[in-house]
């Protein structure tokens, strides 16, 4: 059995006596010490935690970071360190994102209420604001012992990262260990310094192994070997449902022969569900399973009905729902399990939900395209809209965050350089494979490493960077090392020439007429599109880096640009490039990667009117056509039959000329039906229109 407690640590924790006559190390109650008998799996975290108490731990890197996914027991391991900074001593501050505030000042007060409680207040520290004297009692307090200061969901802080780091953290004195536990591997600014890099120490938490699960079970007073063999297979090991499984009385149906994973989804979702008694309650619960992210605003488009106060605190108040940076989540378990059920059970219902999801977003992007950067919102889309199995596994389970984008410049070229070089001497095949964790499809990528070399080929960094200062990026890791290599080109009148002469986009610009190019010549720092030279990456197994590539994409399909790509011949990029909506040019081609092979230019075009065509086209692609609002009655009085047509052709994303062509009449006729249809619904453009009849429930 493999226990965490360490009893012969412990027992030297408390042989030490105190370390400071204001923090008398206290007992463990019997509850907490049958609690340290369920944490289980965590040795290497608590082998280290013990170090640093007994004071044999000399790494130097006082931030550790712990992160894995929801239910993985990031929580349980926190308490866990509470429970013995209290038997050594030590004082620990503990802070939860979800219990105060989200703002600095809230924040810097909740921390100072845990200082004095301590009783090392400091009339010098308190007569200053709440940070500086945070910063003064923890100074004291250091000078006297070794103190722990841990912050727990720290993935939900959003905009308070940036104020902790620089205005808290950095200024920590040297006697203090910072733990900040989250959902993700810090990244950003932290990986961007090298003083912060080499303090962290990172501490991922995953699922349970079958021995560890076991020790779980048999813990919890299961002892059936049949039974902890059907429950490990039904769990993968996760913390959160060993817990459900081992918890309510489902230990029978669970000992049952095998047969398909419905009955698992059934109990799961029964068991979680007796916290719902309530009939309103429990269909929002329904509905909100059918999204990644959940808000009042959304719950509130796609159940087409007002949803109160009290019933969305009762909502999130569930234990399965937790706190994000983007709304609220339902536990992936829940969420999976309760989907499955509503489709099973009422499937018209569960398409039109989807469909209406679909059409949230769709106009959540075009409300906000062109003012910030829709990378969030079209990932939420492709969610509901892509047929590509793996696109849709890899939204789901993107755990992003490990990893930040920089520009490359004249002054870290050298690193590029570098990178380029170890990627033809070190090169990876894409290897990867992994299922729909709702639909369980599963997908499976292979090409040979030395076809994946092609990505890079023909690359002139020194080139590339003089052209735009934004046209090359890094990708570092959470260490510093540079992973990954992304060159997108913006479109613009300074950097056309050198686009009609280079091999890989050239072909498709010299097809283009003058019009259109005279179109694509913009002045700097604006731009008309962006050429998509590469984006590449040291490892090509890594999934990872992968959903980053993906995420890259979405930050850039609806800015409203003409997107040009002629990846490597490849099955995986054309496949990519084709499920994202991109097209092939005709008979534009090349063979400039190997010499022989003939190779496509993909495009993609949502500027102006033409990002309502490609909404369209994703909404489609999803299935979800017929579940376009139809035309209200009040507003099909006021026109005529014509415009009438005119105006479902427009709501279908069809241009001016496009629907020249479907009705047989003139563009110029085209564009007299429209502005008389904008006159008479009292709406300026054709986004206005789109939303007239589409943002209603």
């Amino acid at each position: 059995m493999n226990k965490v407690r360490d009893k012969e640590i412990d027992a030297e924790i408390e042989q030490r006596g105190s370390v400071d006559d204001r923090n008398e190390p206290g007992i463990m109650s019997g509850f907490e010490m049958r609690e340290e008998q369920f944490l289980v799996g965590r040795n290497g975290q608590h082998e280290r935690f013990n170090a640093y108490l007994t004071g044999q731990s000399n790494s130097g890197q006082s931030i550790w970071n712990i992160y894995g996914t929801a239910g993985v027991g990031k929580s349980f391991l926190l308490d866990s360190f509470c429970r013995k900074t209290r038997l050594a001593g030590i004082p620990m501050l503990h802070l939860d994102s979800r219990d105060f505030n989200h703002k600095g000042e809230q924040l810097f007060r909740q921390l100072l209420d845990q200082l004095i409680l301590l009783k090392q207040d400091d009339e010098h520290g308190l007569q200053q604001q709440p940070l500086e004297s945070c910063l003064t009692l923890l100074k004291l307090l250091s000078q006297r012992t070794r103190v722990v200061l841990a912050f727990d969901t720290y993935e939900e802080m959003g905009e308070l990262d940036g104020l902790l780091r620089e205005r808290l953290f950095k200024r920590l004195p040297d006697n203090v260990l910072l733990i900040l536990a989250g959902r993700y591997k810090l990244s950003d600014q932290w990986i961007l310094s090298p003083a912060l890099r080499e303090q962290i120490h990172y501490m991922p938490l995953g699922n349970l192994t079958d021995s560890e699960s076991e020790s779980y079970l048999r813990c919890s007073g299961i002892i059936e070997d049949h039974r902890i063999t059907r429950i490990q297979r039904k769990t993968g090991g996760h913390p959160l449902a060993l817990s459900l499984a081992a918890a309510v009385p489902l230990q029978d149906e669970w000992a049952a022969p095998p047969t398909d994973d419905t009955g698992w989804f059934d109990l799961l979702v029964k068991a979680w569900l007796r916290e719902v008694p309530d009939v309103k309650l429990r269909r929002m619960v329904e509905a909100a399973a059918i999204l990644l992210h959940v808000n009042r605003e959304v719950l509130t488009f796609i159940m087409e009905e007002e949803v109160d106060d009290l019933l969305f605190d009762a909502l999130i108040s569930l234990s399965f729902v937790r706190k994000t940076g983007r709304g609220w989540m339902l536990h992936d378990l829940m969420r999976i399990a309760a989907r499955k059920q509503l489709e099973e059970r009422t499937p018209e219902y569960f398409h039109r939900l989807m469909g209406r999801a679909a059409y949230y977003y769709a106009d959540l992007i075009r409300q906000i395209s062109g003012s910030r950067s829709t990378e969030w919102e079209v990932g939420e889309l492709f969610y509901y809209t892509t047929g590509n199995i793996m696109v849709r596994a890899l939204i789901q389970s993107s755990s992003r965050g490990q990893y930040a984008w920089e520009s490359l410049t004249m002054a870290n070229i050298g690193e590029g350089e570098a990178y380029l070089r170890s990627r033809l001497e070190a090169a990876t095949p894409l290897s990867f494979s992994g299922a729909d964790p709702e639909t369980e499809q599963t997908y499976h990528e292979f090409v040979a490493k030395e076809d994946m070399k092609l990505t890079i080929k023909g690359i002139d960094l020194h080139t590339l960077v003089r052209l735009d200062r934004q046209g090359v990026m890094l990708l570092r890791s959470g260490s510093g090392e540079a992973v990954g290599l992304a060159s997108m080109i913006p479109i613009h009148s300074e950097t056309l020439p050198y686009l009609k002469t280079d091999p890989f986009s050239a072909p498709y610009l010299s097809s283009l007429s003058t019009e259109e190019l005279k179109l694509l010549a913009v002045d700097p720092p604006g731009q008309s599109g962006w050429f998509i030279r590469t984006i590449d990456y040291k490892d090509w197994k890594n999934v990872n880096l992968i959903i980053e590539a993906m995420y890259l994409i979405f930050s850039y399909l609806c800015s409203g640009g003409l997107f040009i790509a002629s990846p490597p011949p490849l099955e995986f990029f054309q496949g990519a490039h084709l499920s994202m909506g991109f097209k092939i040019a005709p008979g534009v081609v090349h063979r400039h990667y190997d010499g022989r092979t003939l190779t496509p230019t993909f495009v993609l075009d949502t500027r102006g009117e033409k990002l309502e065509a490609f909404l369209r086209f994703l909404l489609k692609q999803g299935g979800y056509s017929s579940l376009a609002p139809s035309l209200p009655t009040g507003l099909l009085e006021r026109l005529t039959k014509r415009e009438r047509e005119v105006v479902l052709l427009a709501i279908d994303g069809q241009t001016n000329g496009e629907i020249a062509k479907t009705l047989y009449v003139s563009e110029i006729t085209v564009k007299k039906h429209v502005s008389s249809i904008f006159v008479k619904l009292a709406v300026k453009n054709r986004n206005q229109l789109i939303k007239l009849f589409t943002s209603k429930p």
